[in-house]
């Protein structure tokens, strides 16, 4: 009787260690091994339900009704998820409002949150997608007052 292959190796190009039991990562390159990276889950959702992120999110679509991530590569697609692009999660809880916003679509903001679990935060702006990290948050704050 024939059995379905199992995928038990990290998904990073050249990894062979075995991936971890959340996501198809080894813990090297950003596996999880619960399916919350925090214990405060709850409390990181209900942060989504106030009104302070809801208007944010109504001012954020209005300004850019389009995903910033198809309009670099030349499709037109409706935005539909304000993205945070220095997740608040891996900064603090400050920066959860403190933040750089780009309006995404569903698929263009799953592939950015692949990118965050190994640590490159995009930004696509309008001269191509830009790949950050954790240590440029205070530049990008700075530069974004000025």
């Amino acid at each position: 009787m024939p059995t379905l292959p199992s995928n038990n190796k990290c998904s990073e190009l050249g990894c062979k260690d075995n991936r971890s039991k959340y996501n198809t990562y080894c813990m090297t390159h950003g596996g999880r091994n619960s399916y919350n990276d925090s214990d405060s889950r709850t409390e990181s959702n209900s942060m989504y339900q106030s009104s302070q992120w809801k208007q944010t999110r109504l001012v954020q679509l209005s300004r850019q009704p389009l995903c910033q991530a198809c309009l670099c590569e030349g499709r037109i697609t409706s935005a539909n998820h304000v993205d945070h692009v220095f997740p608040w999660t891996k900064i603090g809880k400050f920066a959860f409002s403190r933040n750089l916003y780009q309006s995404l679509c569903i698929h263009c903001h799953s592939a950015k949150t692949a990118h965050e679990q190994r640590g490159i935060f995009m930004h696509y702006t309008e001269g191509g997608p830009v790949e950050l990290t954790k240590n440029d948050y205070q530049w990008a704050m700075r530069k974004d007052i000025e």
